[in-house]
Parts: C-alpha cells; sequence; structure tokens
C-alpha cells in the first residue's frame, strides 16, 4: 500500500491525478476505521493498522483525528449524518402529526436496526468497561439524533397534538420504541428485522405512543 502523506503540498505532475484533498483523506481514514472496528474491535485496533487501510501516514492521521477515540466517533456520526436528514424532514413536514411521527420513527428505525449500527452498539456494550471513553463517544455522537426526537415532541406539545408532559422524558420513550427493537437483536431473541417487519414495530410503536400520550 502507497503511504500518502497529505500534508506535502499539494503537487502533481502533468497527466496524474489530483491528490485528494482534506476532507477526502479525513472520509478515507473514518471509514477504514469503522471497518477494522467492526472486523477487529476497538481495543485490538491500531492506528498503524487504520492508516495503512486508508492509505495514508500515522503522521497524516495524527494532524487530522486527536485520538482513536475521535475516530470511533467521527464514525458513527458519519452513519447518523446519513440518517439525520431523513429524520429532520420527518419533523419539518408539513404533514399530519401521525404522518411526521411515522417519518421519524421510520428513519429512525431504518437506523438503529441496520447491520452496521447492531454490530457498533454491540462493540461498545462489550469494549466501554475496559475503555470508558467509548460511552462518552457513542453518547456524543446520537445527541443529534436525541435532539430530533426532543424537538418533535416540544413541537407537538406546543400545537396540542401530544398532552403535556417533561420533554426529555416522553422523547426518551419514544426513541425507546424502536430502540428495544435493536435490544432484542443484540441479545439474539431474534432475528433481523426484514423491511416489512420493520414498518409493522414503527407502526404498533406509534400506536402504543399515541395511546399514552396523544391529547
Amino acid at each position: 500500500t502507497i503511504m500518502v502523506d497529505s500534508t506535502q503540498p499539494q503537487t502533481r505532475g502533468p497527466g496524474r491525478p489530483p491528490v485528494r484533498s482534506e476532507d477526502e483523506t479525513r472520509a478515507l481514514i473514518i471509514a477504514a476505521a469503522a471497518k477494522a472496528f467492526l472486523e477487529t474491535g476497538y481495543v485490538r485496533t491500531g492506528i498503524d493498522t487504520i492508516a495503512r487501510d486508508a492509505g495514508v501516514s500515522t503522521r497524516t492521521l495524527y494532524r487530522l483525528f486527536n485520538a482513536k477515540e475521535d475516530l470511533l466517533k467521527e464514525a458513527m456520526e458519519a452513519r447518523i449524518d446519513a440518517a439525520i436528514g431523513g429524520l429532520d424532514a420527518a419533523r419539518l413536514a408539513r404533514v399530519d402529526p401521525r404522518s411526521s411521527l411515522e417519518a421519524l420513527l421510520t428513519n429512525y428505525a431504518d437506523l438503529a436496526l441496520s447491520d452496521e449500527a447492531v454490530r457498533l452498539t454491540r462493540l461498545i456494550a462489550g469494549e466501554r468497561q475496559e475503555v470508558p471513553a467509548l460511552a462518552d463517544s457513542y453518547r456524543q455522537a446520537t445527541a443529534r439524533i436525541t435532539k430530533a426526537f426532543e424537538t418533535w415532541v416540544r413541537d407537538h406539545q406546543t400545537s396540542g397534538f401530544l398532552r403535556d408532559g417533561d420533554v426529555e422524558t416522553v422523547a426518551h420513550l419514544l426513541r425507546g420504541t424502536i430502540n428495544e427493537a435493536q435490544r432484542q437483536i443484540l441479545l439474539g431473541l431474534r432475528d433481523p428485522f426484514t423491511p416489512a417487519e420493520r414498518q409493522s414495530w414503527v407502526k404498533a410503536s406509534i400506536a402504543l405512543f399515541l395511546d399514552g400520550f396523544a391529547a
């Protein structure tokens, strides 16, 4: 593997492909880290392995990321970034509240019940005692999801669709309807959901939530 140090001037000779941008280099490193963590585990994965798989030098890696924990957080955030647009769109959609709620939970279920998310959650649960920073990285990475749920609840309490209550608690219970499905997969209580099973779970979650919190 050719080691590339992105700290060097970005020059190229005639006919050669352009040098990667810093954003492209960061993305390559994050993708390599996510793959290595899932395949080898967080503790057993070395920075040199990530750098080699990304095709960069360790010096470049450390210039862009302060520590291995940052790579894990960035890897989780990259996956969340792919879904957060859907969560925000569901929250902001000018549709009836029930349809908005279904879109919100569907987007979150697509994220939380994906194979990658399940494997990453299993990794954090298995290694957090040895590396306490893993739990902090998880909380930081998922803060945007927490905010999306809390904002949806607050908006619909204000509109009168939901009964008044502690926003944080209500949002936690709403998100928990999907987290329970993930928990069952993690504990081996069931196989991963098919798309049809996932949507059926979402509809049941909506009915349960609205039965307890609709105004």
